[in-house]
């Protein structure tokens, strides 16, 4: 096809996947732009120097290097959907990110002052426009979302100080809810008045009774801002809204809800410039290292000694036990596997690595098996993408969860990656296959209520059960500590420092190390354990009635069993949700809970955090009062009581 229709057709497809979205008129934009530099060269004569030639134009006529990433960008995403539509094509992409992508900084985002809104708002003139910018600086909506509001998103609070109610449609239609103070509701409240009965649903017209564009209100912007002497966008007034709760210490993560933010991330970097926590910290810091410091450091022969963990290496006949499965492959694929899981061998956790290299070698076999016998592979030649989809179309029909198909898939492609560093040659058309979408999870925590059932009925059931004390207490270190299963069974003696209540993580899934922190009640219950615990050669912390280092079966046993009786599906893992939402709802930063779960972004801590809705309101009339000077009673919040404290004549009894 010539490069109009490709263009056409990749419009198109880009209208498919973002919908609403700005991003199909962009990346034309940048294709456009490309295509005249390379003087209209036909886009399949497009090679890796004709990319240099436009990095190089574009720096040449003073682009940014945000700029010209996110051209880059665009021409990465054509070369790569212009590939997908001949699946036999042996040509790579000419986009090389390495080569061709600027490194780009990270600037902090920019928010309009207090002095230059009052400047702004001392100009605005009509209760649209004072409606349509309140909107931005006092709930952080975009230009885009005030806009596609309709008059339906409203809904008025219950009483003259109370909170209104606005649902807002962000990026990709996903909805969320704000709320209003009266000094915002106000004016849109007498717009709507105003504004009177109309055919039209979008809640703010233009003079011809339409709905007012998003050109339309960026040009009203700019008249103000050229009549008050300031260069703003409205997008800086977001910033603002941000700025603002942050300097009240409203949690990131609250603000990151309001602002519809998919990532914390993203919040962070809007929130860059104001962060009292830091200030504080950090004028504390230069008072001290102003006065001489005088008195003696903490000796070593102080702190409390630890002895050393003891190895424990894998046991290698788990892993010839593995290397087994693979016997029966043809001898141009048997080597790859082997070496494969060879190499992931040393690289796993010793207390860990039998059951990977268990999980590793049964996916990789009946991957394979069915490649090998469906379609007759003689070579790594003959492996082609048709068959590696029809494979995963194979594996769906099955009714397998996307989660497990995505499973076997990164095993899969594991296995090629490893493969082409060992200078094999695959197909390129091999590392274009994407893999099955997996849905975002819905909350995995427990309930308030679940949650204290299920406390109550494990005190009971572990009061007179057989080693009673053993499971009660492992229970309430993955409740109370928020530690991985794998981790809990990887504890030693020595990992315990009871006197200054803190639990050392070692070698976490990130192979990162961590400090977790213990209740005085759970202090007091490791006391108990460590009294019953038997004499036994290993230094692991669990171990069974007969000595033994405790394996995962019995734990996620009564787990499962313990949630079949409290009316709900429970897991081990299910519990490290939980902790987190339990601390995040009772204030705990997003940040801090992130280094207690050892996660290494705060994307993933705050998949496990679930804010409350009543939570995030609840800050942010907190963080309002402050800004506005207005009083807003208190919102009760209760306190859980701790289960451990009724209970504690059990735990002293046994």
């Amino acid at each position: 096809m010539n490069n109009k229709e490709a263009l056409a057709e990749f419009g198109a497809y880009l209208n498919r996947i973002y919908v609403d979205r700005s991003t199909p008129q962009h990346y034309l934009s940048d294709l456009r732009i490309f295509l005249n530099v390379v003087d209209q060269k036909s886009v399949g004569q497009i090679d890796s120097r004709d990319i240099d030639h436009f990095g190089s134009e574009q720096r040449q006529a003073g682009m940014s290097a945000a700029t010209i990433n996110r051209r880059m960008s665009a021409l990465h995403a054509f070369f790569e959907w212009l590939a997908g539509l001949e699946p036999e094509s042996t040509g790579t992409n000419p986009v090389v990110w390495r080569r061709h992508g600027p490194k780009q900084s990270q600037p902090i985002a920019r928010d309009a002052t207090d002095s230059e809104v009052a400047a702004l708002f001392a100009q605005i003139e009509g209760l649209r426009d004072r409606a349509i910018f309140g909107l931005m600086v006092g709930a952080g909506l975009r230009v885009g979302e005030v806009s596609k509001l309709e008059m339906s998103d409203l809904q008025s609070p219950s009483g003259a100080s109370a909170l209104a109610r606005l649902i807002v449609r962000g990026k990709g239609q996903k909805e969320r809810i704000v709320w209003l103070t009266p000094t915002w509701y106000e004016p849109l409240a007498a717009y709507q008045a105003e504004r009177g009965e109309s055919n039209e649903p979008r809640m703010f017209l233009n003079h011809r009774g339409q709905a007012i564009s998003i050109n339309g209100i960026q040009h009203r912007f700019q008249i103000y801002c050229s009549q008050a002497g300031l260069t703003l966008t409205c997008h800086r007034l977001r910033h603002t809204f941000a700025r603002r709760l942050a300097e009240q210490r409203m949690p990131i993560e609250s603000i990151s809800k309001l602002l519809g933010h998919t990532q914390v991330e993203t919040t962070q970097r809007y929130t860059a410039g104001a962060d009292p926590s830091l200030r504080a910290e950090f004028e504390a810091a230069m008072a001290q290292l102003e006065v001489a410091n005088e008195e003696p450091l903490t000796s070593a022969a102080s702190q409390p000694i630890r002895p050393a963990r003891q190895n424990h290496p894998p046991d290698m006949a788990e892993l010839e036990k593995a290397l087994a499965r693979y016997a029966s492959f043809p001898l141009w694929l048997r080597p790859v596997l082997e070496a494969h899981l060879r190499r992931h061998w040393s690289d796993w956790k010793p207390h860990m690595a039998a059951q990977h290299a268990h999980r590793t070698s049964i996916q990789l076999a009946a991957c394979w098996h069915w490649l090998v016998d469906t379609f007759s592979l003689s070579g790594w030649d003959t492996l082609k993408r048709p068959h590696i989809e029809a494979w995963i179309a194979s594996q769906l029909s099955r009714g397998l969860a996307a989660a497990t198909v995505k499973s076997g898939y990164d095993h899969l492609y594991s296995l090629l990656r490893f493969a082409k560093t060992d200078e094999i040659e695959l197909h390129p058309q091999l590392f274009r296959i994407k893999p099955p979408q997996v849905p975002d999870p819905l909350p995995r925590h427990l309930s308030d209520t679940e949650y204290q059932r299920l406390l109550q009925l494990v005190m009971t059931e572990t009061e007179t059960a057989e080693a009673g004390i053993l499971h009660r207490t492992w229970f309430l270190m993955l409740a109370f500590t928020g530690i991985r299963l794998s981790e809990l069974l990887d504890l030693r003696l020595s990992d315990l420092d009871l006197s200054t209540r803190r639990l050392f993580i070692h070698d976490a899934k990130n192979h990162e190390g961590r400090v977790c922190f213990l209740t005085p009640s759970l202090v007091q219950l490791l006391q108990g354990y460590l009294a019953w615990r038997p004499d036994t050669d290993t230094d692991h912390l669990f171990v069974s009635p007969q000595g033994l280092p405790f394996t995962p079966s019995p734990i996620r046993y009564r787990c499962r069993k313990w949630g079949e009786l409290s009316g709900f599906r429970l897991s081990p893992h299910r519990l490290r949700h939980t902790f987190a939402t339990r601390l995040i709802n009772h204030d705990m930063p997003l940040a801090s809970i992130q280094r207690l779960l050892g996660h290494r972004t705060l994307h993933m801590t705050q998949r496990y955090a679930r804010l409350n809705d009543a939570t995030v309101r609840r800050h942010f009339e907190n963080a309002s009062a402050h800004i506005e000077g207005i009083a807003i009673s208190d919102w009760p919040f209760q306190i859980e009581h701790n289960v451990l404290a009724d209970s504690q004549h059990s735990a002293n009894s046994m």
